[in-house]
């Protein structure tokens, strides 16, 4: 090889080498830049806002009423199935078919008493002067020369003759020997049921079902009362 082919050789080479670095350089720095960022940091949440004394106190009252609601319902209910089973027994079932007949008796004998009235004169007479006042006002209204000087006697007649027609059949149930019978025999049938529903009341603070739901009514109560004071504490402050 000369000396000349040497050199152009050498310098073709140096020309390559050069070239090639930037690009090697190059590729090392676009590898280097697909490294993957780190992850972001953990954002912590704020910490949760802590309810009000108050929020929590009504929450709490909310909370007694309901249980309170419930356990008198079911105090009432069982109190209802009781009262229901109580009267389907023989001595209420007697008594109540007794007080009924008797109001049958003394109904009948107030409708006799009424009927006996179509032949009492006074009565009679009571009746006719109610309808000829309400036919006088009807007749006076209609004529448009209704005034209140007018109508006030026509009024009064009316109304006269109700007091007269009520004091006729008060007196006439109040002097009828039968419709006295029956109407005392009625107080003393009512009052054998009365009687019966003490039994009743009397047999309820004995029995551990309605005590055990009336405890459970107590409770509730007491705890409603204090969740209750609490809340209006409060909201006073």
């Amino acid at each position: 090889m000369s000396i000349r082919s040497f050199w152009m050789t050498f310098l073709a080479l140096a020309v390559t080498v050069g070239l090639a670095s930037p690009v090697w350089a190059g590729h090392k720095q676009k590898s280097a830049n697909t490294t993957p960022p780190p992850p972001p940091p953990v954002q912590t949440p704020p910490p949760a806002t802590e309810p009000s004394a108050a929020s929590v106190d009504k929450a709490a009252d909310a909370a007694a009423l309901a249980t309170l609601t419930a356990a008198k319902q079911a105090l009432q209910d069982l109190t209802d199935q009781k009262w229901a089973a109580f009267q389907q027994t023989p001595d209420w079932s007697t008594a109540q078919t007794n007080l009924d007949g008797i109001k049958s008796d003394l109904d009948a004998a107030k409708k006799a008493a009424a009927d006996s009235l179509t032949t009492n004169a006074d009565y009679q007479a009571a009746l006719a002067a109610k309808q000829k006042a309400a036919d006088d006002i009807a007749a006076l209204r209609a004529s448009g020369d209704a005034t209140p000087e007018t109508l006030s006697p026509l009024a009064n007649a009316s109304l006269q003759a109700n007091i007269k027609i009520r004091q006729l059949q008060s007196d006439l149930i109040a002097n009828d020997p039968g419709i006295q019978a029956t109407a005392d025999k009625l107080t003393a049938a009512q009052h054998s049921l009365d009687l019966l529903k003490r039994d009743f009341q009397n047999g309820l603070s004995a029995d551990k079902d309605y005590l055990a739901d009336k405890t459970a009514v107590d409770v509730a109560q007491k705890n409603y009362d204090d969740a209750h004071a609490k809340l209006a504490a409060d909201i006073g402050n």
